[in-house]
């Protein structure tokens, strides 16, 4: 019983762990910026689902690393990539355990890489930007299939 509430609670992560990702996927190519009150609200209630009837530690902890990669990539960078994308991972260490999320990061940043390939041998490269969570969301996807 408690093994079956145990991954109907990590299930539910999932879902919540793909919202946050379709909807801040939606406003970022649309208004290239994220919703930073669903990525909250998302990211809380991922929390929630992890605490309520578990015996288990929050993952966020190690889970929060990522994230601060990419925002410390940002600060960095001087804004080349958004500090939006480490903001929206930040939430996701809510609801996901690290190994999950370094691996949705990985296949994103592949999936960009590889649409950034194309996008400079198709002559349209340069200093073009592009909306990467939509990246993390394939990434995400690609990971839950494979």
């Amino acid at each position: 019983m408690r093994h079956e509430r145990c991954e109907m609670r990590q299930e539910i992560a999932r879902v919540i762990a793909l919202f946050i990702l379709c909807a801040n996927s939606f406003t970022d190519v649309r208004c290239h910026e994220i919703s930073l009150f669903l990525t909250a609200a998302g990211g809380i209630a991922g929390i929630t689902i992890w605490c309520m009837g578990s015996g288990q530690e929050i993952p966020l902890p190690a889970s929060i690393i990522p994230g601060m990669c990419f925002l410390l990539f940002s600060f960095l960078s001087r804004g080349a990539m958004g500090a939006g994308d480490g903001i929206v991972l930040i939430a996701l260490a809510g609801c996901l355990p690290v190994t999950d999320l370094v691996i949705t990061a990985f296949c994103g940043m592949f999936l960009a890489s590889v649409y950034a390939g194309f996008m400079l041998l198709s002559g349209s490269g340069g200093r073009r930007s592009f909306a990467f969570v939509p990246f993390l969301l394939g990434g995400y996807v690609l990971y839950l299939m494979i």
